[in-house]
């Protein structure tokens, strides 16, 4: 439901007297603050800036103008051109995945259950700088190339079983109850959940 230009109108002053209200208390805040500061001599620099303009809003007044209401008449709506007949070509139904069975042995790991986060888009923009150096040095050898190869190929995946799948294949010497291992698992889970 949208609201009325008196609504509106009604929200905006509010919130300037809202706004009013807490200017006059920093105001005063303030005014406290230069009196502590007042035995205390003044930096000396080599260029002062200009000083700005205070706006004072004390006098500003708001009012609501009520718009008169007067019959206006609608613009004829314009004739829709006849739409041609353009049959819609036949939907090919996409071949369903056969499902991936869970790994039965990371089944019950703290990874699988833990909650893992904010979901992501792509998985690169879930790992920190300082995880993706960890996951480098320690699970990839050193080696960034296969590092970004892995990522790319597990944003492709559909499901976090695919991906568990294709790092159970690909690095089989990975200990998947290690903490790096933990820290790795959780960021591809905030994008296959």
């Amino acid at each position: 439901m949208e609201k009325s230009h008196t609504e509106i109108l009604q929200d905006f002053r509010t919130e300037l007297e809202e706004l009013k209200a807490r200017i006059q208390e920093l105001e005063s805040r303030l005014a406290g603050l230069d009196g502590a500061f007042a035995n205390t001599p003044e930096p000396v620099a080599e260029q002062q800036p200009a000083e700005e303009e205070a706006v004072d809003f004390t006098g500003v007044e708001i009012g609501i103008a009520e718009e008169p209401e007067t019959a206006a008449e609608p613009a004829p709506e314009p004739e829709p051109e006849p739409l041609a007949f353009v049959p819609e070509p036949p939907v090919e139904e996409a071949p369903v995945p056969e499902p991936v069975p869970v790994d039965e042995e990371t089944a019950r790991l703290p990874w699988r259950t833990d909650k893992p986060g904010l979901p992501v888009k792509n998985i690169r923009s879930g790992i920190s700088l300082l995880d993706r150096a960890l996951f480098i040095g320690t699970l990839f050898k050193e080696d960034f190339t296969l590092y970004d190869k892995t990522i790319s190929h597990l944003n492709e995946c559909g499901s976090l079983d695919e991906a568990v799948r294709y790092i159970r294949e690909q690095f089989p010497q990975w200990n998947m109850r290690s903490d790096v291992v933990y820290h790795f698992m959780m960021a591809i889970r905030k994008k296959l959940g």
